[in-house]
């Protein structure tokens, strides 16, 4: 997978990014990535992120990862999750941008943090169609926004997770509806598992 550097307008500064475009005249659409928190080491660089970027590619899409902002060469300074949610939005239009009229729907895949940061986004903008949560750090954030949610979701968790614990994990099941769905599996290590049905993981 050949990716570009780029820079993301966003309010008042850039956002480092990396973008891949499919070759074919036909893809299935764009994914957005958002990488895990800020202040604790996370980046588009995170192996996760990489790898999810990488399969989301092998599956026909369009890949967009990119640095929520003070991190790497992306300017401005952390904005308690908030401020990142601007970033979300701005990563959207660049890469919704790049697919030159095709109206291709995004998808947004988020990591830990990245779940918190740009699902809210995902579910606000028509552009989205579905959402993937890897690692929602549910111990952490509320993702009680999601009930009633219309679009597509996956949620990949891992059974030794301390900050998404199989006893928080059940409780996804209320946040789910017929439309989950699975877009693809992210390859990282045998401590987590993917979840594709609405019954419990």
């Amino acid at each position: 997978m050949k990716e570009e550097k780029v820079f993301i307008p966003s309010t008042g500064f850039r956002l480092e990014g990396l973008l891949s475009v499919q070759e074919a005249s036909s893809f299935k659409g764009g994914v957005v990535l958002c990488h895990p928190h800020p202040q604790y080491g996370g980046n588009m660089d995170h192996p996760v992120v990489t790898a999810a970027a990488e399969a989301a590619f092998e599956e026909g899409f369009c890949t967009l990862r990119f640095n929520f902002r003070g991190v790497g060469e992306s300017g401005g300074s952390y904005g308690e999750g908030i401020g990142e949610r601007e970033d979300v939005k701005a990563a959207a239009d660049y890469l919704y941008s790049t697919l030159k009229g095709n109206h291709s729907p995004l998808v947004l895949v988020g990591y830990s943090f990245g779940v918190w940061a740009g699902f809210p986004i995902a579910m606000q903008d028509e552009r989205f169609e579905g959402m993937v949560a890897v690692a929602p750090p549910l111990q952490i954030y509320d993702l009680g926004f999601l009930q009633g949610c219309k679009k597509k979701k996956l949620f990949i968790a891992g059974d030794r997770d301390l900050f998404c614990p199989r006893s928080l994990q059940n409780g996804i099941g209320s946040l789910r509806s017929q439309n989950l769905y699975r877009l693809f599996q992210v390859q990282i290590t045998s401590f987590f598992f993917t979840s594709v049905s609405s019954s419990n993981p």
